[in-house]
């Protein structure tokens, strides 16, 4: 059996019936029209049953102002889509409606072709908030569990930054090395909404906006204003509203696009390519930059009007290599996420040691990588520094104050560390012929040797065992 989709339902409150008849003639195939010539007839169809649309007459006779009956609709019925409807050219009176909540406005002696265009704008804008809503849920869920780990000062510094920020609707820049969570800091910006789901959040990558279609991409368009626009699409800006857009990498930002995108931030309103009517929106702007801005806009690749408009909060993130502290619970945290049913992630203290000590580069990024190459590429869930990569474990080799020391020279056979070109596996020849000479030393006395060298039982005897020292006995 095929189900048909019901018609979108529009309710009409206005005192000419005439009107009532034409619009149902023209319009009656596509939309469910239902009449009203009063405001208390509207409300009593709205109490029985719900509308998608109401085209609500601004002047309804006998002194009624139908901008009265606009927060008494909304009450009914917060979803309907409220079309002003009058031959006034009250231009102040129309944005007092939009400022109550009407969504649009149309002017009496149109054509009914523009009413349809109008209410079937209205369809899609209703259509596309169901849809945010419904990939809001599920991102809600999804993230809810964003927080940023550690217990270090500046973290708990930007935790209240982020609680401060979040108060506000004003826009927020972040700054930070690439893996440092802007991202992160960014979605935790959200307001929680009444329904108990986070507030829209849009993000868009400042460097794959294109001239070419940076317009359409960020403004939307409507059917027909240039080849392929086969239908009105809203754009980024509409899709994040009463939310927040997210701008990531802004310094990318095609200079071009610049003036177009300060212009739809200081408005707070975006007109779609091929459109004539603005549309007022409410959104936060947040962005985010590895980049020195302030150095672009002295050369002259960034506006400075945009700069001075983005950067009115600022929350400023330290790579990880400058909070050593927060490593333990991060690879906790990571251990967690990438476990798939694996064993959690035990460290040995040497192996933390290591992993403290090195710079990360790549900043939580890189640690959630390696996390991710431990469950996949070693055997046991207690990690050794044996298990971590070669650019940690070299760190290993370095020599160990007040013990005894054993000079390599060059000669030694096969194990000669300089007469391998590849920097990690001479690190790797080094090692095995330091452990292997310790080893002969004292008679393959492992536990002697642990003692001597500063280093964990366990931990050498693996190491041993991986060179095929442990075979190897003392001359």
């Amino acid at each position: 059996m095929i189900v048909k989709n019901p018609l979108p339902k529009v309710l009409i409150c206005d005192d000419d019936r005439t009107l009532h008849l034409a619009v149902k003639s023209a319009l009656g195939k596509d939309f469910d029209i239902r009449s009203a010539y009063t405001v208390e007839e509207a409300v009593l169809l709205l109490r029985k049953s719900n509308s998608d649309i109401i085209l609500l007459d601004m002047d309804l006779g006998n002194g009624r102002d139908g901008l009265t009956a606009i927060p008494l609709i909304l009450e009914i019925q917060s979803d309907i889509r409220i079309i002003l409807f009058s031959g006034s050219t009250d231009f102040e009176l129309v944005r007092n409606g939009m400022k109550l909540g009407a969504f649009d406005y149309i002017q009496k002696g149109c054509g009914l072709e523009e009413l349809r265009h109008g209410f079937g704008k209205a369809i899609e804008h209703r259509e596309l908030k169901k849809r945010t809503a419904q990939s809001q849920r599920e991102l809600s869920q999804s993230t809810r569990h964003l927080s940023l780990i550690g217990k270090s000062k500046s973290i708990e510094r930007i935790r209240r930054q982020i609680d401060r920020a979040r108060t506000s609707r004003a826009p927020v820049l972040i700054q930070g090395e690439t893996g440092t969570g802007k991202e992160v800091v960014a979605r935790l910006l959200r307001k929680t909404l009444p329904d108990g789901m986070l507030e829209p959040f849009v993000a868009v990558d400042s460097s794959t906006i294109q001239s070419s279609v940076a317009e359409s991409m960020l403004f939307g368009f409507e059917k027909g204003a240039f080849t392929g626009a086969e239908k009105s699409t809203p754009g980024l800006f509409e899709e994040a509203d009463g939310g927040a857009l997210y701008f990531d990498e802004l310094g990318n930002m095609p200079l071009e696009i610049q003036n177009k995108l300060l212009r739809a931030i200081q408005e707070k309103e975006v007109l779609r390519i091929g459109s004539s009517r603005p549309r007022q929106l409410d959104f936060r702007v947040i962005a985010a930059t590895n980049r020195e801005i302030n150095g672009m806009v002295s050369n002259g690749t960034f506006k400075d009007d945009l700069y001075q408009r983005i950067n009115v909060l600022q929350i400023d993130l330290p790579p990880l290599r400058e909070r050593p502290e927060d490593i333990s619970d991060l690879l906790e945290h990571f251990s967690r996420v990438h476990a798939e049913g694996q064993p959690p992630l035990r460290f040995l203290p040497e192996t933390l040691e290591l992993i403290e000590k090195y710079p990360f580069p790549g900043n939580i990024r890189e640690l959630s990588n390696l996390v991710l190459y431990l469950y996949t590429m070693s055997e046991s869930p207690d990690v050794s520094p044996l298990d971590l990569p070669p650019k940690f474990r070299m760190q290993a080799t370095a020599p160990v104050p007040g013990k005894s020391q054993i000079r390599v020279t060059p000669g030694m056979s096969d194990q000669d560390p300089l007469s391998e070109p590849d920097f990690y596996r001479a690190v790797e020849k080094f090692e095995k012929t330091y452990l292997t000479l310790h080893y002969q030393r004292l008679n393959s006395n492992v536990s002697k040797m642990a003692q001597e060298l500063g280093m964990d039982r366990s931990y050498l005897h693996n190491k041993l065992k991986s060179y095929g020292i442990h075979q190897i006995k003392g001359r």
